[in-house]
């Protein structure tokens, strides 16, 4: 005799399997991604803790200024700055070899201190020191400074917020500080100075334009009939020159600037920009100008003797000025 199954009986199984098998393939799905999930047949508990840490980054907080600095004529001056810094993740966080400070102006070379050191701290902040060298012919303008660091973990910060004044300064050196001739005849032309040519150097940072270069002449006594002179127009000065073997107008610096006693006459070709005159390159790429002189006539009325302007009992000395 054949037993009949109760069609209820095989919905309760059917759904034993069912949650059987949603059971398992939630094990299988679930479990990989870390999430801490009950197995529904043994009752075990499975747990993955997943664990980041986040680095801070540094702050620079500040940068000292200085005070408005001008050049030392004709070499440096060291100038001193700090800047204080810290990092969340505690001052033991800063990598202290990688503070810097450069200071930079447009056109101008960057100066800089890649060794700035650690000189104490202040709160939970790093106080660094740093010595930058400024040239003679840096020029003037609010130069920015950018003070930075690294952490440990070499993420970078800096700051750019301060600026450092730097003053112009006018000066010059000149050689030789003499102006010689052999001796001449009476009535000769054009005659250039044995001293030439003379070099001006810059020693500052301001560039000195056209113009900005004048000769002041006077005329020349004789030391032993000081009742004669050699007129001072009879000289003219150019800031170039013929060849060391030229005569007459072949000898550009004898158709140069003519001098008036007493007067300042500026040159009207003749610059002197800043410049590294150690370069000596004897142009303006090296802050230098050259001036070359010349006794355009010997007059012929006057008689055979020495004239010049250094005797105590003489006119002045010539001078040389740039604005």
């Amino acid at each position: 005799m054949k037993k009949k199954v109760k069609k209820s009986n095989h919905n309760v199984l059917y759904g034993y399997m069912i949650l059987l098998v949603i059971a398992i393939l939630l094990a299988v799905v679930i479990s990989p991604l870390g999430l801490k999930i009950k197995n529904s047949l043994s009752g075990a508990a499975t747990t993955t803790t997943l664990a980041i840490t986040i680095n801070a980054a540094p702050v620079v907080l500040f940068v000292s200024n200085g005070t408005s600095q001008s050049i030392i004529e004709g070499t440096s001056r060291t100038v001193n700055f700090s800047f204080l810094a810290n990092d969340s993740d505690g001052r033991g966080d800063l990598d202290n070899s990688t503070a810097q400070l450069r200071i930079s102006l447009p056109g101008e070379a960057d100066r800089y201190n890649t060794t700035c050191h650690a000189i104490g701290t202040v709160g939970g902040n790093i106080n660094y020191s740093c010595s930058v060298i400024i040239w003679y012919f840096d020029g003037a303008g609010n130069w920015i400074i950018n003070a930075s660091i690294k952490d440990i973990n070499a993420v970078y910060a800096e700051n750019r917020s301060s600026n450092f004044s730097l003053a112009s300064t006018t000066a010059f050196a000149l050689g030789p500080t003499a102006l010689t001739w052999g001796a001449l005849e009476l009535g000769a032309t054009n005659k250039t100075s044995t001293a030439d040519p003379m070099t001006l150097n810059n020693t500052g940072n301001k560039d000195i334009a056209t113009t900005g270069i004048t000769v002041t002449g006077y005329n020349l006594r004789g030391l032993t009939t000081t009742s004669e002179f050699i007129n001072d127009k009879n000289f003219s000065v150019s800031n170039v020159n013929g060849s060391s073997s030229c005569s007459g107008v072949a000898c550009l610096e004898c158709n140069g600037t003519i001098m008036s006693n007493a007067t300042a006459e500026s040159l009207p070709n003749a610059i002197l920009s800043a410049g590294n005159y150690s370069l000596n390159y004897q142009n303006d790429t090296s802050g230098q100008e050259n001036l070359f002189f010349c006794l355009m006539t010997v007059p012929s009325e006057i008689s055979r003797q020495t004239y010049d302007t250094s005797a105590s009992n003489q006119t002045a000395s010539w001078t040389i000025t740039v604005t």
